[in-house]
């Protein structure tokens, strides 16, 4: 799940309904905002998920704490092989947020994921990707 911003909301639901379903499975969240003494939504909630081991990952990002700005697209990139791995197990990919940059350049990233640790070639991430969007296990709430 990649949800910066307000884009979290789906997913905090959808982690929810997990957590009340005893729903098994595990779950990866990228979140980035600004600031995370101002900009950390939910963070007891989901510190809380983690704990209790509905939420197995928390990759975050927070692009204004530090001279380089640090974005989800970044984390995906750092933690490549681990995201090609859980894609190649199964995984769905879910984006929520802002449309104008954020899901272009996580959907960019995701592609370098594939080349990257999944030694494809730009047509084959392409037709990967094709492949994930037609099983459905590609999803986009972009706004």
């Amino acid at each position: 799940m990649v949800g910066p911003g307000t884009g979290i909301a789906p997913f905090r639901a959808f982690l929810e309904e997990r957590q009340a379903t005893g729903a098994t499975g595990q779950n990866w969240l990228f979140f980035g905002n600004p600031y995370r003494a101002t900009d950390f939504l939910y963070e007891e909630e989901l510190a809380t998920m983690q704990e209790k081991g509905t939420l197995n990952k928390l990759s975050l990002a927070f692009s204004r704490d530090q001279k380089e700005k640090l974005y989800v697209q970044h984390l995906m990139l750092q933690e490549g092989a681990e995201l090609w791995k859980w894609l190649e197990e199964g995984a769905h990919f879910c984006v929520c947020g802002d449309a104008s940059r954020m899901a272009k350049d996580v959907d960019a990233a995701l592609h370098q994921v594939i080349q990257d640790h999944g030694g494809k070639s730009e047509e084959e991430a392409i037709e990967y990707v094709k492949q994930l969007k037609k099983d459905k296990r590609y999803a986009r709430d972009v706004y």
